[in-house]
């Protein structure tokens, strides 16, 4: 059942002239939400809605909300509605969000970690607000197989800074243990799962969702999974010192073997 609080901010957004369209995304999106999830809600626009509108609007909705944070990169607001779950309104443009679908469908290119993260969001949304169809337009206009030239890229890419080249995370991971960083070896050890995370969703064909309850969507949605998949992600973030990298290199052995079996 739908909060009524979220119903009602929505309500409010819709009538905003900047917002041209909102959807919903995130875990309340799919089959993986709880009682706790949040709501991630992503409103197009095509200029800024002041502070001021925005504030008036969730004040009516949420016990607090935190404006404009811009801390990576993007743009947002933290809400907390007055049911008490959180609400978490990101900012986009189409025009951008059209170019980021082309960069990866159409030019093949792949990043670090979480290379399709905007497709999924895109392809999985839950719309609630499109009166000119201007998403559904960009959506219909992407909707594609998965292209081969792009899964081979996340895959060559990724498995390229898993333990292949310098410095790969292997590598980082090697000094950041041998000199006894705690928080470099905490911060590569996040990186080299984005990485591997990444190659998974590109083998099994599909969008990578980000970072919640990854292991549990890949062991529901993808058919391709290297042998001891959960056990050793498990081991290689309860791991200490000098036990993690004979995990890490562990989890890249049965890796390769399901990238050599599968591509």
């Amino acid at each position: 059942m739908t909060d009524k609080f979220f119903t009602k901010t929505i309500e409010h957004f819709k009538s905003f002239p900047e917002v041209d369209a909102i959807i919903l995304g995130g875990s309340r999106a799919g089959d993986f939400a709880d009682s706790d999830s949040d709501y991630d809600v992503y409103a197009f626009v095509n200029g800024d809605i002041s502070a001021k509108k925005r504030n008036s609007a969730l004040r009516d909705t949420c016990y607090c909300a935190d404006l404009d944070r811009r801390h990576w990169g993007g743009h947002w607001d933290d809400c907390v509605l007055k049911s008490g779950l959180p609400l978490e309104i990101t900012y986009w443009n189409l025009a951008a969000t059209r170019e980021n679908l082309q960069n990866h469908l159409q030019k093949f290119i792949p990043w670090n970690g979480y290379t399709t993260c905007i497709c999924h969001v895109v392809f999985n949304a839950k719309v609630l607000y499109d009166p000119k169809n201007l998403f559904a337009d960009i959506k219909n206009e992407f909707d594609m197989p998965y292209p081969d030239e792009l899964r081979e890229n996340i895959i060559r890419t990724n498995r390229e800074v898993l333990d292949g080249i310098t410095p790969s995370y292997m590598f980082q991971l090697e000094r950041a243990i041998r000199r006894g960083d705690i928080f470099k070896t905490s911060h590569v050890l996040t990186s080299f799962a984005a990485a591997y995370f990444d190659i998974i969703f590109a083998l099994n064909r599909l969008y990578n969702p980000g970072e919640k309850k990854l292991i549990e969507i890949c062991k529901r949605t993808c058919d391709i999974l290297p042998v001891d998949f959960e056990k050793n992600l498990q081991r290689l973030f309860t791991a200490r010192d000098e036990k993690i990298l004979p995990v890490a290199k562990d989890i890249v052995k049965n890796l390769d073997a399901v990238i050599s079996e599968k591509c």
